[in-house]
């Protein structure tokens, strides 16, 4: 498509019938879903400096603050280089701390410090204003919990 010089490229609307045909197969909304919601939940996290990603390590440390590094990765479903890179930036801001397994020398326990623990209750203030809104547009809280609970058993 060519661009005129500032004017915003447009995306081409999709005929009727190919959104039907797409917006009708599950994993298609899946995965358009999760790119538009991190993409939200990710500029309500910019102004204290970390991704929805990296919340989601935050809150999983932060309900269990006795975790290796391994279970971690399991219990998010990520890769251990995922979880190495996301780990990375909190512990150089000093909102987590690696620390050697004492069982098991290979292993690295994680630990939300201080200033950890304190970021991610401002980052659950802001999250709780987000979920509201998404569970506006769905209709009720309740119909947000049984989504989540629906989802949570594809994984």
């Amino acid at each position: 498509m060519q661009q005129n010089k500032g004017t915003p490229s447009v995306t081409k609307p999709i005929p009727e019938k190919d959104a039907m045909q797409l917006s009708g197969r599950f994993c298609f909304v899946l995965q358009r879903v999760n790119r538009v919601i991190s993409r939200r939940l990710n500029s309500v996290l910019q102004p204290i400096g970390i991704t929805g990603s990296q919340l989601m390590i935050l809150d999983a440390i932060g309900l269990d603050s006795d975790l290796r590094q391994k279970d971690l990765a399991e219990l998010l479903g990520k890769d251990h280089a995922t979880i190495t890179a996301n780990l990375a930036p909190l512990v150089r801001r000093g909102l987590v701390a690696r620390d050697k397994d004492r069982k098991d020398s290979r292993a690295q326990r994680i630990s939300l410090t201080p200033d950890g623990a304190c970021l991610l209750g401002l980052a659950r203030e802001l999250v709780k204003g987000f979920e509201a809104d998404l569970s506006r547009r769905i209709s009720d809280e309740n119909d947000l919990g049984e989504l989540c609970n629906a989802l949570d058993n594809l994984s």
